[in-house]
């Protein structure tokens, strides 16, 4: 898959947030600081399209 033209869409939190379209998804999922946010980046070759943080998010 080549990636083209890569941009942050939404933060979706119910389904009728989920944007249309009928483009290719991928969806990750793991724990908070595995490296979710570091792959993204590194597969669209960009520093910070998807946000990464050096401290976990507190519960």
């Amino acid at each position: 898959m080549i990636v083209k033209n890569p941009k942050f869409e939404i933060s979706a939190v119910t389904k009728k947030q989920y944007p249309a379209g009928n483009l290719p998804e991928i969806v990750l999922a793991g724990k908070s600081n595995v490296g979710k946010s570091s792959f993204i980046n590194t597969l669209v070759n960009r520093k910070n399209l998807a946000r990464t943080s050096s401290e976990p998010r507190e519960n």
